[in-house]
């Protein structure tokens, strides 16, 4: 009988190519879930969930992600980005035009805010993830700002406590340690920069841990969890999830510091400064 229900089962994947792939985990040599394949999270609808006396409560970002989160006092952590929206609609930004220090990290092709760093979220378009596996590594290549994030593999939650680098390097991206659970690849991360982490959609102190899962359920889907801890602004944890889908392939997205678009945002805002007077 277990014969015949397994010879059916064959049968019906044989006979269903587009079932076998969509179901279909491949796997690395170390039989670990492969996640290594270039993905994309663009469109996606971006859930957020935070603990409420015990209660998971889940909603969509179907409003400003602010809105969402659960800040100890959002004027004051998010005063960056509104200045920001004001600098994107083009009036006067002040403090933003000082100088080439003073410019977002996007205009000056750093970051594209969290692109890479986690929480990694959506920028919008050519949201493209190249991930690399090996038994020790795990690469997330990032297109927009040709970002690299580097996550060392270790045996358990434990040893990743241990294995992190001193709190004096702060990365772009933080210091990232991982660890297989099951399919779920397990990923800390502590000390993200701070001109990054303040420029976040979701910003983070110093003091912030994210614990990522990346959960390879199908051949052409990855799922992605970010827990963020982080007491000294948000008066419990928080979760987004969603949900990242294969892609053919990396789009370029040609950025350098030095190029044309930050000269030409000063020496305008040099030259309404000087008729200004």
């Amino acid at each position: 009988m277990r014969a015949m229900l397994a010879a059916g089962c064959f049968a019906l994947l044989a006979a269903s190519p587009g079932l076998a792939q969509e179901t279909y985990i491949p796997r690395s040599p170390d039989g670990h879930a492969d996640l290594t394949a270039v993905w994309s999270n663009d469109g996606e609808d971006v859930t957020i969930s935070q603990m409420v006396h015990g209660v998971l409560q889940s909603e969509p970002f179907d409003n400003p992600i602010e809105a969402k989160l659960p800040l100890r006092d959002p004027d004051a952590v998010l005063a960056w980005r509104r200045q920001y929206a004001v600098y994107m609609s083009g009036q006067p930004q002040p403090e933003f035009t000082l100088g080439p220090d003073s410019l977002p990290n996007r205009d000056r092709c750093l970051m594209a805010a969290n692109a890479a760093a986690p929480p990694m979220t959506s920028q919008g378009y050519n949201d493209a993830y190249a991930i690399v596996q090996t038994p020790d590594h795990v690469v997330i290549g990032v297109e927009m700002m040709d970002e690299a994030r580097i996550i060392r593999i270790v045996g358990s939650a434990a040893e990743a406590a241990a294995a992190h680098g001193p709190r004096a390097l702060q990365r772009w991206t933080g210091d990232s340690v991982g660890w297989w659970e099951g399919d779920t690849l397990v990923v800390e991360t502590i000390n993200v920069n701070p001109r990054q982490a303040s420029q976040s959609p979701m910003p983070t102190s110093p003091d912030a841990k994210v614990i990522e899962r990346f959960t390879r359920t199908a051949g052409w889907e990855l799922t992605y969890t970010a827990e963020v801890t982080d007491p000294a602004l948000y008066v419990r944890p928080f979760t987004i999830s969603y949900t990242f889908h294969r892609t053919p392939r990396v789009w370029e997205y040609a950025c350098h510091e030095g190029n044309y678009g930050m000269p030409n945002i000063l020496s305008g805002v040099r030259e309404t400064e000087r008729l200004a007077k």
